[in-house]
């Protein structure tokens, strides 16, 4: 992959990353103006809404804040360290921020890298790339994956080489 190619996939990501923060910031001000004059309770309209929780907690604002262990322990990926993982959903959207930190002794050089969200029994939930950008050793840089389902509920996550 040459230098202009790369340029276009980091270009890319960051027009979709803008636009999730759009759609998300939109649905929370429609929610906000759905809710008009109520107190508490929530606002389903007389519909069930079940939410398993059983690695989430929900905040009062509605967003969902992955506390799995195995989720959010440091993880590695050749010389690169991946930690300080934070994984939330908002309005059907679920986005995973995290630190990568280069360890090793060399520069690593820009890399698209596909992460894999598992539930229970390890089953897979959902799949997406996601660009390592280059990074000098012992620089640390964001990683920042959207995902435009429901999927904070997991387990753990895999990164490796995208196919």
């Amino acid at each position: 992959m040459n230098k202009n190619e790369k340029r276009w996939i980091v270009l890319l990501v960051a027009v979709v990353i803008i636009a999730i923060v759009l759609f998300v910031a939109l649905g929370m001000s429609k929610n906000k103006s759905n809710e008009g004059g109520q107190t508490g309770g929530s606002n389903n309209n007389g519909a069930e809404n079940v939410v398993d929780n059983t690695y989430s907690t929900q905040l009062d604002d509605g967003t969902r804040l992955n506390n799995s262990t195995n989720f959010n322990s440091t993880k590695t990926y050749g010389n690169l360290e991946i930690s300080n993982i934070q994984f939330a959903e908002r309005n059907g959207a679920t986005v995973l921020l995290a630190d990568v930190k280069n360890t090793g002794s060399s520069a690593h050089e820009i890399e698209t890298v596909k992460i894999t969200i598992l539930g229970d029994d390890n089953a897979v939930l959902t799949q997406s790339n996601a660009v390592i950008e280059d990074m000098e050793p012992g620089e640390t840089k964001k990683l920042n994956v959207t995902f435009t389902a429901d999927v904070v509920n997991a387990k753990d996550f895999t990164i490796e080489a995208a196919d």
